[in-house]
This record gives structure tokens, sequence and C-alpha cells, in this order.
């Protein structure tokens, strides 16, 4: 083990087993208010990598290792945010455009991961 010391910290939309052994499970925001909160000097991070540099800034003194730690297969960025942009959210709150359809069945298992994260988000105070 590399890092023996090390705290696991997760986003909850990362794969089971990685949340399984998750020392925090967390929004973005969630991970980085943990990381400048808790004692310890070490926390491998599960979640976009952009949030490191933020860590870094917030708690210089701490190191944050990337999950995975070269990120040279990108496993913990969602190339699906990546699309997004202010513009684009803007005009599509603004036109309400795209129109999303779908059958009942499938907006009720979508849904499930989101009233997770904010479950998770309440319980943690976020």
């Amino acid at each position: 083990m590399r890092h023996p010391n090390a705290k696991l910290i997760a986003h909850p939309e990362c794969e089971d087993p990685i949340l399984r052994i998750a020392d925090y499970i967390g929004s973005t925001t969630g991970l980085l208010k943990f990381s400048q909160e808790d004692v310890s000097n070490e926390y491998i991070v599960a979640t976009e990598a952009g949030i490191l540099h933020q860590m870094e800034l917030a708690s210089p003194q701490k190191t944050f290792i990337p999950a995975p730690p070269n990120n040279s297969c990108a496993c913990n960025d969602c190339p699906h945010m990546k699309l997004n942009t202010l513009e684009k959210l803007y005009l599509c709150l603004k036109y309400e455009q795209p129109e999303l359809l779908m059958d009942e069945d499938l907006m009720k298992l979508a849904r499930k991961p989101i009233d997770r994260m904010l479950e998770i988000s309440k319980f943690y105070g976020l």
C-alpha cells in the first residue's frame, strides 16, 4: 500500500467498490470542506481532477492524490460534464429546450442517484 495514512474521499457517483471503502463520500463542495476540516494530512481523491487544485490552495500543508494516481486513463473525469457550459445552461433554462421525454419507469430509475446525492448532502450538512 503506497499511502497507508491517506483517507479515501469520493464523490457519490463513483462506483460501488470505491464507495464501500471510502472514508468520506460527498459532493465536490463536501469533499473540499471535509479535507479542510479533517485532521488528516493525506487524501486520495476519487472525483473530477479539477478539485485537487482547489484543495491544494485551501490546504497547502496537506497532500492530495488523484485516483487513479497518474490520471492517464481519465477514469475519474466525466466526459458529459465537460460538454456543459454556462451559455448552454442559460439557453436551456430560457427556452426550456431540449425537451427530454422518457417513460415513467426510466424517470423513476434516473431519479434514484439524484435523490441519493441530495440525501448524502443533507447528511453531511452541505
